[in-house]
């Protein structure tokens, strides 16, 4: 439910079809919204899992060359 209501929202591709890896594309304006919109995903994504009794584990990174995580 995750992939398909919010990280298909971000053109979401699974580069290994058996995994739990995701590459998402964020447009985004500023080092804030970017910030923001993570964050966003994460939070809905913890409240989905949570409505279903389970939870989510999660590590972002960016691939911009800018050793950014969140």
């Amino acid at each position: 439910m995750i992939e398909i209501f919010i990280l298909s929202c971000y053109g979401m591709e699974k580069p290994y079809q058996d995994g739990w890896t995701y590459i998402l594309t964020i447009v985004y304006r500023s080092e804030e919204d970017l910030d923001t919109i993570i964050y966003d995903i994460l939070r809905e994504a913890d409240a989905l899992a949570d409505r279903h009794s389970c939870f989510i584990e999660a590590d972002v990174t960016a691939l911009d060359g800018s050793e950014r995580y969140w």
